[in-house]
């Protein structure tokens, strides 16, 4: 034989790879860390070689004996790697099983937690005999999906059900936020504006429920914009097109009246920019926006505090 397969000498672990807070999280969430989330993966894509098949079928049974025997996982691993990637059978599909809701279930919807995408291995029950089937592209990229998108938080909190992984994703998404902002400073620092990148409310004189605006740009005697930015998931379907506008109408405890509320201080204290800017502006010279890393359903609403002309990403 020319060539003969073989396991690498060497494998990357996975706290070369990620952070120790993901490792964490995927730790409480999964009942497992990636490590051996990615020895089950290569199993099963070793038992695919050696059955020379793209589609794979074959028993709980033996599945749970080969990662025993050949990767070393303890049998609580081996459960919480079947209850991660695996789509349990049910006796009616639109009941949800204990744990879940319908919207994990509806077809229609993106980032359900029982679809095929992050669950490729279809188990038929819970019995050593009982009958697993997965293909190996689908397993690949299932497998791929889960762990990716979970590591760079664009799945929603919602998916996930321990404190520690929902506290994991807010943080990343924060510092994504953060990094949104700053670009959006960026660009218009580059086009001639004076920029202040998360400026306290307190440095202006107000109280700090009030939180920051994101970015103030101003140019001397003239205009001067309060810009709050968001960074937000395309709405692909009409649910998440009106989740989006839910989350963003201005009222009581959603995304968009702190800003309206911050809006509404500046306009009743003008000369508080005075330090920051080095005049006292005008209330016509106050522009609100709201910037966007992508285009969204507000932008087609007339019942905002905001005009939708003023909602967008950059252009």
């Amino acid at each position: 034989m020319l060539y003969e397969r073989r396991r690498p000498t060497k494998r990357v672990r996975a706290d070369e790879i990620y952070s120790a807070d993901f490792i964490r999280a995927f730790k409480a969430e999964f009942g497992m860390n990636p490590d051996e989330a990615m020895e089950g993966f290569g199993e099963l894509m070793d038992l695919a070689i050696e059955c020379d098949s793209v589609v794979v079928e074959t028993t709980l049974g033996k599945l749970r004996k080969r990662l025993i025997s050949e990767r070393g996982l303890a049998p609580d691993i081996c459960n919480a790697f079947f209850k991660t990637f695996g789509l349990f059978h049910r006796l009616e599909w639109d009941q949800p099983p204990a744990g879940f809701i319908k919207k994990d279930l509806s077809p229609w919807r993106f980032n359900r937690r029982l679809s095929l995408t992050v669950r490729p291995l279809l188990i038929f029950g819970g019995r050593d005999e009982d009958k697993v089937i997965y293909g190996v592209g689908s397993f690949f990229q299932g497998v791929g999906h889960l762990i990716q998108r979970t590591e760079n938080g664009q799945l929603p909190p919602e998916f996930f059900t321990t404190g520690r992984m929902k506290e994991y994703v807010g943080s990343v998404n924060d510092e994504r936020g953060h990094a949104f902002a700053k670009s959006v400073a960026g660009k218009f620092a580059k086009d001639g504006w004076n920029v202040r990148y998360e400026v306290e409310m307190t440095e202006l004189g107000a109280s700090s429920e009030l939180g920051d605006i994101d970015v103030l740009a101003w140019k001397p005697d003239a205009k001067v914009l309060l810009i709050e930015c968001k960074r937000l998931r395309l709405a692909r379907t009409v649910a998440e097109i009106a989740e989006i506008c839910r989350r963003f109408c201005g009222e009581a405890k959603d995304e968009l009246v702190r800003h309206v509320k911050r809006v509404g201080w500046v306009m009743k204290h003008l000369s508080s920019l005075e330090p920051i800017i080095g005049f006292t502006p005008e209330m016509t010279q106050i522009d609100a926006r709201l910037v966007t890393n992508t285009h969204v359903p507000m932008t087609y609403l007339t019942s905002l505090p905001i005009p939708a002309r003023k909602i967008g990403p950059l252009k």
